[in-house]
């Protein structure tokens, strides 16, 4: 499964329902407003920032990946959750 994740605030009740679908292995997209929390997400597989949602400080394990690679993830990974405030 792959997760887009906009929220920008980890601790939110918003986080706390992503997190209960979360899985290892699902991949995470972080969009928007959820690049501040990319660094301190639990990852549990592969994670990537969308191009435009890039912190000034990228997580030195997060590659920024452009819209094109995004499609191709939606289609390797099947379902998608989208996590917007």
């Amino acid at each position: 499964m792959l997760h887009l994740i906009a929220f920008e605030d980890s601790d939110s009740p918003l986080a706390r329902q992503c997190l209960a679908l979360y899985r290892d292995g699902d991949v995470c997209v972080f969009a928007d407003g959820g690049a501040l929390v990319a660094a301190d997400f639990p990852l549990r597989g592969p994670g990537y920032l969308l191009e435009g949602g890039a912190p000034a400080a990228r997580p030195a394990a997060l590659e920024t990946i452009d819209h094109a690679r995004f499609v191709d993830l939606m289609a390797e990974h099947g379902p998608v959750t989208s996590w917007y405030p």
